[in-house]
């Protein structure tokens, strides 16, 4: 089966398990209900036509217990950082290609000048500064490094939006770069804030998540031995172990052989317990799309094995992060129990 048929399988399954998980919610309720399904149906079908298949707090699962609930505000704060953090480095790092940051003039030799706006990437800050605080339990700490967060990346996107349209109107050439000098200095200190406040945020969501995944995996492992929801569980765990691994200073090719190995395990474990469980993998919700993530994310940590294998190494690992985001977007999504 090639790829593109693999994926459009696996939305049109995404497709069906939304419709009828919204047809269990509306059942009963005559014309409404219709009328439900009908705005359901076109919003998946939407989504499956432009391959956005990352839906995160679409729906809402029934019966949430505290540690659901825990969960889905962490995924809350996750996904902010997942959708801004790529952007921000991006716009960053191109505006320093073709500027020099110290006087805000052109690099001698660089590229012509240009910095990417950020714009729609953060409306899931603006979505988790909103309504995280409304949700329980009370995160007091994350919620305070989550508003930190969106006001520097507001004050980032800003200047970044300001240099957007003085560079791409070329008014350098009128001005003789003074504008392009003024602004320099507050995106260089807008840069260092956001940088600190993703430092904690990060960290923050981290020293909690940590936590609650491991709970969460023994009480899965509890409630009746190995199961779909537990291998899944497992699998994650040792994504997020070789992601945090690769993250250290001085990476060699024999870093995180074990971490790599223990990662390629518990996949192959998850696979293989999929394929002996069709009914139980079929029930998962949002399975098709973990699955997708981690196998993203494991062509790229064997590619990047390879290369520090091979000496060929340059240090990138943001492919990996953003994979390492994706699958942890995925799992947030996963769902055991909606024919409960």
């Amino acid at each position: 089966m090639n790829q593109r048929h693999r994926f459009y399988r696996r939305d049109r399954w995404l497709a069906r398990q939304v419709v009828e998980l919204a047809l269990a919610l509306v059942g009963g309720c005559g014309r409404v209900g219709e009328a439900i399904q009908d705005v359901v149906q076109a919003e998946v079908e939407a989504r499956v036509r432009t391959g956005d298949t990352q839906m995160p707090g679409t729906l809402a699962p029934p019966a949430l217990t505290d540690q659901d609930r825990l969960a889905d505000k962490l995924a809350l704060y996750h996904e902010c950082l997942r959708r801004s953090r790529v952007r921000i480095i991006e716009s960053h790092a191109r505006w320093i290609e073709g500027v020099d940051p110290k006087t805000g003039g052109a690099r001698r030799g660089g590229p012509r000048p240009l910095v990417y706006p950020v714009e729609t990437e953060l409306q899931p800050c603006h979505r988790a500064v909103d309504e995280g605080p409304l949700q329980t339990p009370l995160l007091p700490v994350i919620e305070a490094a989550a508003a930190e967060y969106l006001a520097a990346s507001a004050t980032f996107a800003v200047i970044a939006a300001q240099l957007d349209q003085y560079y791409g109107a070329e008014a350098f050439k009128q001005d003789g770069w003074a504008l392009g000098k003024a602004l320099a200095p507050g995106l260089v200190a807008a840069w260092e804030r956001w940088q600190l406040s993703l430092g904690v945020l990060d960290g923050e969501l981290e020293r909690v998540r940590d936590g609650l995944d491991e709970l969460r995996l023994a009480q899965a492992g509890a409630t009746g031995g190995p199961s779909m929801r537990w291998h899944c569980h497992r699998t994650m765990l040792a994504a997020k172990g070789l992601e945090r691994c690769a993250r250290r200073e001085s990476l060699t090719a024999e870093t995180c052989d074990g971490a790599l190995a223990t990662f390629d395990a518990r996949l192959a474990e998850l696979l293989a317990w999929a394929e002996a469980h069709p009914s139980e993998a079929e029930q998962a919700f949002w399975w098709p799309s973990f699955e997708a993530a981690l196998a993203d994310f494991a062509e790229d940590a064997h590619a990047i094995d390879a290369r520090l294998a091979s000496k060929k190494f340059d240090g990138d690992l943001a492919g990996l992060r953003d994979h390492h985001d994706e699958v942890r977007a995925a799992f947030d999504n996963l769902r055991f129990d909606l024919g409960a």
